[in-house]
């Protein structure tokens, strides 16, 4: 909790702090954009190396490549989601950044006057 106010070099070291934050976590988006890809990739190639080996109905063929797949499609569904947590980690604190230059100007403003 904060006892005294805040002043511009607080803000500017915080911003400073979140920007490095931001670079790192944004090297690692790449990592899990790709690990993802790779991912959905293989489970494609996997399920549709399976429906093409199955017989029988269309249905029955999905049903075994479902079935067949179904630990590469969880792979690929949760490198999925750790994209979008990465994603969405990232607006934070994206939104952060640009609240501190909101709130810097203020201090700003209120030390020129």
């Amino acid at each position: 909790m904060r006892t005294q106010p805040i002043n511009q070099v607080d803000v500017e070291q915080e911003m400073m702090r979140l920007v490095q934050l931001l670079e790192a976590r944004t090297e690692t988006f790449e990592e899990l954009a790709v690990n993802a890809a790779e991912k959905e990739s293989s489970f494609k190639k996997q399920w549709a190396g399976v429906y093409l080996e199955t017989g029988g109905t269309i249905r029955d063929r999905e049903a075994s490549a479902d079935v067949t797949c179904s630990e590469a499609f969880r792979e690929y569904k949760v490198a999925e989601s750790l994209v979008k947590s990465a994603r969405e980690s990232l607006m934070f604190l994206r939104t952060s950044i640009d609240a501190l230059r909101s709130l810097n100007a203020n201090v700003r403003y209120q030390t020129t006057d």
